[in-house]
């Protein structure tokens, strides 16, 4: 048996990688989009194929996202922010209260950079000057 013959875990955790990303690729257009079985298959070979040439010799590292779910966890805690319950919040996430204000300040940060205009635009993107559709401020918490 030649060494071009035997197959590494690395080969076979490779193949089993693909087969299921075909197959749930497969089951979610099948489900979601209500796709017969033919054409979630086929789509489902047909992307994970286009993954292997696209991305062919690279070593690829899924994480686990924790940026979105941390994302997730940072808006509720900015949405439930209110004067005085840092403390409880804190104890409620498993985090010290110091970082419940960081989180706050960083959330407000952007909330004001999604709901404010800039002085000065990008040039390439358009800008909104439709006044009308501006949110006010929103009140202090009590």
């Amino acid at each position: 048996m030649s060494a071009d013959m035997v197959e590494t875990g690395a080969d076979i955790r490779r193949h089993e990688l693909f087969a299921d990303l075909a197959e749930q690729v497969a089951r979610r257009i099948i489900e979601k989009h209500k796709l017969s079985d033919e054409i979630g298959i086929d789509v489902g070979n047909d992307i994970a194929d286009f993954v292997v040439e696209h991305w062919k010799g690279q070593n690829i590292y899924i994480n686990a996202d924790a940026q979105f779910k941390l994302s997730k966890r940072d808006i509720e805690i900015f949405n439930r922010f209110g004067r005085g319950n840092a403390q409880e919040l804190a104890r409620e996430y498993g985090i010290s209260y110091v970082r419940i204000y960081q989180i706050y300040k960083r959330c407000l940060v952007a909330a004001r950079k999604r709901k404010q205009p800039t002085l000065f635009a990008d040039p390439v993107e358009p800008v909104d000057t439709d006044l009308s559709t501006a949110s006010k401020p929103a009140k202090k918490p009590k």
